[in-house]
């Protein structure tokens, strides 16, 4: 018996795959040594930069919604005191929501989470022109 969600439910893989297709064309998809799924991209921002990024499903996808990883540039999330800031967690896996506001649901693909990612990197981008100051948008301690 499979253990992989896309072995469970075939279709909601071809959903991904066309969500991400229609959005997201030049990402692709690649199968991992421990059996998940990872879409490998490039976001570019408002400003020209370029963001490498691996979003990884997780096994009980889509219970649990895709994390987005920065692959190049590396980029650690850190304060001027050199603390890890709020937006990203100890493995490196981008902060895109705050749990309790249901912003993804078993319904979300993919490119949706792209898409935040994008915003994610805006706000980054923002954050490091304020000298590490200040972050966008409401934020929650």
């Amino acid at each position: 018996m499979s253990t992989y969600w896309y072995e469970h439910d075939p279709i909601r893989l071809v959903i991904e795959k066309k969500a991400m297709q229609e959005r997201y064309p030049r990402f692709t998809l690649r199968k991992l040594d421990d059996g998940r799924l990872a879409w490998l991209g490039t976001l570019t921002s408002n400003t020209g930069n370029q963001y490498l990024i691996a979003l990884l499903y997780p096994h009980n996808f889509p219970n649990s919604p895709p994390e987005v990883y920065p692959i190049d540039p590396a980029i650690e999330v850190v304060d001027v005191g050199g603390r890890r800031y709020k937006h990203q967690y100890a493995d490196g896996h981008l902060c895109l929501y705050y749990p309790a506001d249901r912003t993804f649901g078993a319904n979300s693909t993919a490119a949706t989470v792209v898409t935040v990612a994008a915003a994610w990197f805006f706000s980054y981008e923002y954050w490091l022109r304020s000298g590490k100051r200040e972050w966008p948008g409401v934020e929650v301690d």
